[in-house]
């Protein structure tokens, strides 16, 4: 009977923990977005935003089950891209898409992960892998004709792309002068 009781205890004490545990994560991160989100008037404090980051990503590898985690990841991998670390934002993206793959905005992501490695990291093979990929499973998807138009200026120079829109208007004004 002392067993039942102590065990008992012992549980309650263990699922007490872990739920303070995590609530405590997610006041850290609350915290943390308050920080970086709400002081407009201050620079954007770029180690703030990594912190956050680094919260966002703790708490799913601790609770990958919680429905937070997948929104945390999310939210940090477009931190990520934004804040100069293509590769983790990558990385990211490609952990929501492999593991939460019934997530409302795995398009979103496997869009974005194409972006970064057009954008940000200037790999031209990736950036059209990605697309192509992407137009594939999600071809009247909202960004699909953005793809589609990435995938056309792929690897251009501004020059270039300049040059090609000067082009289609001097064609468009002689059409309508017809």
């Amino acid at each position: 009977m002392k067993k039942n009781i102590a065990f008992a205890m012992f549980t309650a004490f263990i699922l007490t923990s872990c739920s303070n545990s995590k609530d405590k994560d997610l006041l850290k991160i609350t915290d943390i977005e308050k920080t970086v989100f709400t002081n407009t008037a201050a620079p954007f404090n770029i180690e703030k935003a990594k912190e956050l980051v680094n919260a966002y990503t703790d708490f799913a590898k601790k609770y990958p089950k919680d429905t937070n985690s997948v929104n945390f990841l999310f939210k940090a991998a477009n931190m990520s891209m934004n804040i100069a670390l293509p590769k983790l934002s990558i990385e990211l993206f490609d952990k929501i898409i492999n593991d939460y793959p019934t997530f409302n905005k795995v398009a979103d992501c496997m869009f974005l992960k194409a972006f970064v490695y057009d954008d940000k990291l200037k790999n031209i093979n990736k950036a059209r892998e990605a697309y192509e990929v992407f137009l594939r499973k999600y071809p009247t998807h909202e960004f699909a004709d953005d793809a589609k138009a990435c995938l056309d200026n792929l690897g251009k120079t501004t020059e270039q792309l300049i040059q090609e829109f000067e082009a289609k208007q001097k064609a468009d004004s002689l059409v309508a002068k017809k």
